[in-house]
């Protein structure tokens, strides 16, 4: 059975226009209960861990804060101000290097990806 989320009541682009900029496309699950077999997805299930290898971690404490966290949008134009740096320097067989401009436009901290 297919399910879809029925359209928005409210087009919240046409009242936050501000808001355009961290639009993005998403899918929704819809798990349900079930009672998977040892070579089933665990999605909806028990999760199936080894049990004598740890859970992992992430052992970065205060490297990722939310309020440093970059938008979809900055993502992308950081890896195309990288990306046009990289071809600069391979066009000329010179050093790779970012010019002022691009410098400036990127952002100050380099936290994970959202």
């Amino acid at each position: 059975m297919t399910r879809t989320t029925p359209p928005r009541r409210v087009d919240l682009m046409e009242l936050f226009p501000e808001l355009a900029e961290h639009a993005a496309t998403a899918t929704r699950l819809h798990p349900r209960p079930g009672n998977p077999g040892i070579a089933d997805s665990s999605v909806g299930g028990p999760l199936l861990w080894p049990a004598d290898e740890p859970w992992p971690v992430c052992t970065d404490g205060a490297g990722h804060y939310v309020s440093h966290l970059r938008t979809p949008a900055m993502v992308r134009r950081s890896r195309e101000i990288y990306a046009a740096a990289q071809a600069r320097a391979a066009a000329g067989g010179t050093r790779y290097e970012l010019t002022d401009e691009e410098r400036a436009e990127l952002p100050r901290y380099d936290f994970s990806e959202p």
